[in-house]
């Protein structure tokens, strides 16, 4: 059965049964056609995913499971070690990232939300995968400010081609403080793993671990072969964004903003470093997830974004030019998985999804043979 996805909006809605056939439903897109596999299902609000050099995958589920997805799909049981975490609303387990030297070290870095008398904060920790339990778990990262809000924890985790992390870091909900440049709220900051600010960050006025500033809520980080950051961020009320991220900028949350009755005012302009690409006030998509798609699986993707929308239900293609400009965007997935949390290029140049669902899993976008 064919699906034909227009470069706006999907024609037609896939049915979420014919998921379940491992072949996959074939759906046409305006560059490709693929399949829609299953590759794992039964996660509870899965929020993060990452590849291992065997081809396993490591996943988290926000109520604070971390599980090993065997490259058949089978679903292990969870981890032991895990730190004790809550999830009531947006809050508890967040990303997880594979140390490039997985191989050698089996070391993971996770983010989650902590809580102690009432108050939360966001943490980020490093620990060593044995059979099927953490051990070593140790902080790396842990938020300044704490708040009692449930929401806006950020949080991706990416390697550099150097070695050290990139993180996005929320403003907890508590929006002053994105502007507020002695702490790391609402922030990308740039770390070594063991826990220390990367000598070479903007430092001065700034926190010694911020990269680049003024988001929201970044639930998306991507890195370009090239070594170009992009990231996504929240808007207000709708108003999300697409960023070039570069050093030291400031993003201009919350005084410059995109969306709702957060909508900017004139004399902030020039102040702030501008959004590539904005989806304005309606519809609000509430992205999540990013990824540079640069495999040879779909040769007419390369180079182009892919996030998830949380509101929209649907995976995103955001298309560039060779300068770098939004051309165009594209609902590759629309409607049929749901809230799209996460989406990842595989080892295979197949890219993969997680929805936020009570019953959520991985599904893979496959190329067509």
């Amino acid at each position: 059965m064919k699906k034909f996805l227009g470069c706006v909006a999907a024609c037609a809605l896939m049915s979420s049964a014919a998921l379940a056939d491992g072949h996959g439903d074939e759906v046409v897109t305006s560059e490709h056609s693929y399949l829609l596999q299953t590759v794992a299902e039964g996660l509870e609000h899965p929020w993060g995913l990452d590849f291992l050099p065997d081809g396993r995958m490591v996943v988290t589920e926000r109520p604070g499971r971390i599980r090993i997805v065997e490259a058949d799909g089978t679903v292990g049981a969870p981890l032991t070690g895990v730190p004790a975490i809550t999830s009531e609303f947006r809050d508890g387990l967040l990303d997880i990232s594979a140390s490039p030297s997985f191989a050698d070290d089996n070391t993971v870095f996770f983010a989650y939300s902590d809580l102690a008398d009432g108050m939360r904060w966001l943490k980020v920790a490093s620990a060593q995968i044995s059979g099927g339990a953490l051990e070593n778990v140790t902080t790396i990262y842990e938020a300044e400010v704490k708040v009692e809000q449930d929401q806006g924890f950020g949080s991706r985790i990416r390697f550099m081609s150097d070695g050290n992390l990139l993180i996005t870091v929320g403003d907890h909900n508590a929006r002053a403080n994105a502007q507020d440049g002695s702490n790391t709220l609402g922030t990308i900051i740039r770390m070594t793993p063991e826990g220390a600010p990367v000598a070479g960050n903007p430092g001065g006025d700034l926190h010694p671990a911020i990269y680049a500033w003024g988001f929201k809520n970044s639930q998306g980080v991507a890195i370009t072969e090239a070594g170009e950051i992009w990231a996504i961020d929240h808007g207000g009320v709708g108003g999300g964004e697409l960023n070039k991220v570069d050093m030291g900028g400031n993003y201009g949350w919350p005084t410059r903003t995109f969306g709702g009755s957060d909508a900017p005012g004139a004399e902030a302009a020039n102040t702030f470093i501008e959004p590539v690409f904005t989806w304005g006030v309606a519809p609000t998509v509430a992205l999540s997830g990013l990824e540079v798609y640069e495999g040879d699986a779909f040769p007419n993707w390369k180079g182009d974004l892919f996030t998830g929308s949380l509101v929209q239900t649907a995976l995103i293609r955001v298309m560039l030019n060779d300068s770098g400009s939004v051309i165009g965007t594209e609902y590759v997935i629309d409607g049929v998985l749901g809230r799209i949390r996460d989406v990842r290029e595989g080892p295979d140049g197949a890219l993969y999804v997680l929805n936020d669902d009570p019953e959520g899993g991985i599904y893979r976008i496959a190329p067509k043979k």
